[in-house]
């Protein structure tokens, strides 16, 4: 990603620049598994191994469970900030923010609530009611289709028990399991060129999996392995799963972690998106699983506990390499299991020569456009 870094990040939103795809090309390197399917074991592991993302269907979520959540989330979000702040706290980093995200510098086009859950219960009891009961019904059917995700990764990596990352997630006691309402409202700030707003930066999710649904307003893009950014295009009766830091941990890097962003939307429609986190316990120990490694297989990653890698996480910026203090540099996964290399032979010091150019373009057409406007540049806070 290209970053034009604001002067004063608490005032201005930085732009990224954004491939521009053709209809026939949106979500064509998108992976889609039928859960439902008898090969979806199978599709699902070569999902993980390619990709690190993939959307799922025949979920089984009822849509009336998701329109559910959707309208009282927006109701929410068409509140006063103030009422919003009073109603659930500041994030800290558990509750409602708004532009920062974390406490490290990270900023983006968003309003948000993150909660964590425990016992089918989501853990903000000042809520609305109407909005806390959508919640708590969201959060109990996601929860079984990412049970049911894990056991298929489990399946299609070949272990004996089936159950056993699901064990790790979902039912748990003292099980990490959190839920973020991400809503980016329409970005009055027209970006120049091709360069977009930052409405969630760049980041891989550092638990073992995460299960996103969002309306029909697009923003969501991937990183292929070949360092291209692929737009996702929006399917509100779909999830989209990505393999989290911990699960690439887990399959000793067979299954790889994927970098995903979000646009500001453009038009005059809001983008709505509920992520649901499936960490394991503080305690729980992420290692490479005996059953994935092969005779004399390093292991690429120094042993760790969830509790211990999350207060990594929560140290870094977004779009840092949080598994990089962990990686046991010595080591190199087998030929069979390496990075795919560079889409068409691209010459790296060439690209960055690019990345540089670009860079050095976006600045100055952005900083002619706030002189246009008789402006300086800096984003208004986006009314309630």
């Amino acid at each position: 990603m290209v970053a034009i870094t604001a002067p004063n990040p608490m005032e201005q939103i930085p732009l990224m620049r954004c491939p521009k795809a053709n209809a026939g090309q949106q979500g064509s390197a998108i992976p889609c598994v039928d859960l439902s399917a008898p090969g979806a074991a199978a599709a699902v592991a070569a999902a993980c191994r390619s990709v690190g993302f993939f959307r799922a269907i025949n979920h089984g979520v009822p849509a009336c469970v998701t329109d559910a959540l959707e309208a009282r989330a927006m109701a929410f979000f068409a509140l006063p900030t103030q009422v919003k702040l009073d109603m659930s706290g500041a994030a800290r980093p558990l509750g409602y923010g708004s532009k920062n995200i974390g406490s490290n510098g990270d900023v983006g086009w968003l309003e948000y609530l993150l909660l964590s859950l425990s016992s089918n219960t989501v853990k903000i009891a000042s809520l609305p009611p109407p909005l806390r009961t959508a919640l708590e019904d969201y959060t109990a059917a996601v929860r079984e289709v990412g049970g049911r995700v894990l056991e298929l990764i489990a399946e299609g990596l070949g272990l004996d028990d089936r159950g056993l990352l699901r064990a790790m997630v979902v039912g748990r006691e003292g099980s990490d399991e959190l839920v973020r309402v991400n809503h980016y409202p329409p970005c009055t700030l027209p970006a120049p060129g091709d360069c977009g707003v930052t409405g969630f930066g760049e980041h891989t999710d550092p638990q073992i999996i995460s299960l996103l649904r969002s309306n029909c307003t697009a923003g969501l893009q991937i990183k292929l392995r070949d360092g291209r950014w692929a737009p996702v295009p929006p399917d509100p009766e779909s999830f989209f799963v990505n393999v989290g830091d911990s699960l690439q941990v887990l399959t000793n890097g067979r299954f790889r972690s994927v970098k995903h962003r979000v646009v500001a939307p453009e038009g005059a429609q809001s983008r709505l998106s509920v992520i649901y986190f499936g960490g394991p316990a503080p305690a729980q120990r992420i290692a490479p699983l005996p059953q994935v490694m092969r005779d004399g297989e390093q292991s690429l990653y120094r042993e760790f506990t969830w509790g211990e890698y999350k207060s990594a996480a929560y140290k870094t910026r977004l779009a840092d390499h949080r598994l990089g203090p962990f990686e046991l540099r010595g080591n190199r996964p087998p030929p069979s299991e390496q990075p795919a290399a560079t889409a068409s032979g691209a010459d790296p010091q060439r690209c960055l020569h690019q990345q540089q150019q670009h860079l050095y373009q976006c600045h100055h057409l952005h900083a002619a456009a706030a002189a246009a406007a008789g402006g300086s540049g800096v984003l208004a806070e986006q009314p309630s």
